[in-house]
């Protein structure tokens, strides 16, 4: 098992207001982290534990097995505290401000059952995390149903990579003026912007990556770390896909990275084997790889009406990688050239346009947005479409500055929608009902 040491760069998470609130507000209820691995769960469970609790155990199932047999017979919440104590000397319950933490809980499933009678314990508030949890779900005996809280986890977001440069909060708040008033956003705002997205497409939001990249370490060792994490989610593969394929899932996560941004209406199910593979062959395999959050999916849709969820079409989706850095080390290769390309912000060809797609898409997952696009074949294609508070918002993507052709016929048709979103690299404005942004912008739409 791999395990990486980022505990020199603090690095603050949008998780840490979460688990504040959780904390205030938890209810007779345990916190369920889920989310692949290494993107920082435990890291931000522990710093949370040591800074709001007097007392705080941390028992990780993989690193110390022998805890599992704690939860083999029937347990009560003071049973299990005296067990604690037999096994942790140093152990001691502070009512009303112990924590306690149970990491890599899809390793014991009758610890995720005992989250029901832990959960109704208000002497001490407890967090289960790990990775694979929704997958695992079947070994668990009885499933503690209302009684857990669950937040998914991603790599950090754009605005957590700002943070990390040094930014603080405010950041978003400033830029989200720019939705109102775009000219807020000056030339030399823009670019700087753009750059700092553009690292951020090749660095992505593993904390272990962006740690290395803070510190100095050379592409080369952050390129490392992401190879040693892509080689860690194959492992998991191998490890933990019983009952399904192995095969098939590696070769249906091939295929959705070299489909992304490929223009296609949507995923292809005969592209994986060409001439061998049929979609009722290897939508298990894409479905695990959905439940273990290594991918998530955009739908298309059959109306632009509300609620979006409704109108999505069933078995017609896109899929892209969970980390934009990740991604960008599979597709891009070794290729200092096109690094320093990107840096010099000399990029231009059909390869751009693709990275720019799952760009996007990365800034509006982390952000929250459930995804959808539209299509309509030799009509109308709009790269996608989120459902905010206010309206449904049509959004198109363009790697340079061309017009945006089918939001304009998209508009014109369909007088509901209020306005549409262009996002360009470093195009700002508005005008009939398309407002025009540099795409950095979608991080905090």
């Amino acid at each position: 098992m791999i395990f990486y040491d980022y505990s020199k760069t603090m690095l603050k998470r949008k998780i840490d207001e979460q688990l504040k609130v959780w904390k205030a507000n938890r209810g007779n209820s345990c916190l369920l982290v889920n989310g692949a691995r290494q993107v920082g769960k435990t890291f931000s469970i522990r710093q949370f534990g040591r800074a709001y609790y007097k007392s705080f155990v941390e028992i990780n199932f993989i690193e110390s097995p022998v805890f599992q047999s704690l939860f083999d017979s029937a347990l009560d919440s003071d049973s299990f505290v005296q067990q604690l104590k037999l096994r942790i000397p140093s152990f001691h319950l502070v009512e009303g401000s112990t924590l306690i933490f149970l990491d890599e809980i899809q390793q014991c499933p009758n610890a995720r059952t005992a989250l029901k009678f832990l959960s109704t314990d208000l002497r001490f508030d407890t967090i289960a995390s790990g990775s694979l949890i929704t997958l695992m779900s079947q070994d668990v005996p009885s499933l503690p149903v209302g009684y857990e809280k669950e937040i998914v986890m991603y790599p950090l977001s754009f605005e957590e990579y700002l943070w990390a440069r040094g930014y603080d909060e405010s950041i978003g708040t400033a830029l989200k003026e720019a939705f109102v008033k775009p000219s807020i956003l000056d030339s030399g705002l823009i670019s700087l912007y753009t750059n700092y997205l553009n690292e951020y497409m090749m660095i992505g939001g593993m904390p272990a990556a962006v740690t290395a990249s803070l510190e100095g370490n050379s592409w080369n060792d952050v390129k490392s770390i992401q190879e040693n994490i892509i080689r860690l989610n194959f492992q998991d593969i191998e490890k933990y896909s019983k009952g399904f394929d192995r095969e098939k899932i590696r070769l249906a996560l091939d295929s959705i990275v070299s489909q992304t941004g490929d223009g296609k209406k949507s995923f292809s199910f005969a592209q994986i084997e060409k001439g061998q593979s049929r979609a009722r062959d290897y939508r298990p395999a894409v479905e695990w790889l959905r439940k273990a959050h290594l991918v998530y999916s955009s739908a298309s849709l059959s109306s632009f009406d509300i609620p979006l969820s409704m109108y999505a079409k069933q078995n017609e989706n896109r899929f892209y990688l969970y980390d934009i850095g990740l991604f960008f080390s599979l597709v891009s290769g070794d290729s200092a050239l096109l690094r320093n390309t990107i840096l010099g912000r000399n990029w231009k060809g059909a390869a751009k346009g693709r990275f720019y797609e799952a760009l996007a898409a990365d800034l509006l997952h982390k952000n929250n947005h459930e995804l959808y696009y539209y299509d309509i074949p030799q009509k109308l294609e709009i790269d996608f479409a989120i459902e905010t508070d206010k309206a449904v918002v049509p959004l198109e993507v363009k790697s340079g500055n061309n017009k945006a052709t089918s939001l304009i016929k998209l508009l014109s048709s369909n007088d509901s929608i209020p306005r549409g979103i262009k996002f360009t690299e470093s195009s700002c404005g508005e005008a009939d009902r398309i407002l025009t942004l540099p795409l950095f912008m979608a991080a905090f739409l």
